[in-house]
């Protein structure tokens, strides 16, 4: 029930705003992670410290495990904010995102007054 609560708090566009700026946010996490692995791995090779080695090889998978999990979120973030944008329209009157949600999954058009299903 978060994204109904969500909905319900700040509006159905903030919380659109909101969802793509931190989907986004997860995406850059995502690229900075791969530009981290690749300097380490630049900068990895045997002849060092076995130190230095076991630093690089850890940094390796813990951005390595880190841009897995950023790509995961963004994934799922984009896709629910994609699934509820495209019932966020009134099959009526045709307003987009002007709703109030009056139980956690049914919507109410702002405009006509018409009732639809937003979150299944």
């Amino acid at each position: 029930m978060e994204p109904a609560d969500s909905i319900a708090r700040l509006g159905f566009a903030r919380w659109y705003e909101r969802r793509l700026i931190e989907g986004h946010a997860w995406f850059v996490s995502c690229f900075l992670c791969m530009i981290a692995i690749a300097a380490c791995m630049e900068e990895l090779n045997l002849r060092g410290s076995l130190p230095r080695l076991a630093v690089y090889a850890t940094l390796v998978l813990a951005s390595a495990a880190l841009a897995v999990y950023a790509a995961v979120r963004y994934h799922r973030i984009l896709s629910e904010a994609e699934r509820l944008g495209e019932h966020a329209t009134c099959g009526n009157c045709g307003a987009y995102a002007r709703f109030k949600l009056y139980s956690p999954t049914m919507a109410r058009c702002r405009r006509c007054g018409n009732e639809w299903r937003l979150i299944n």
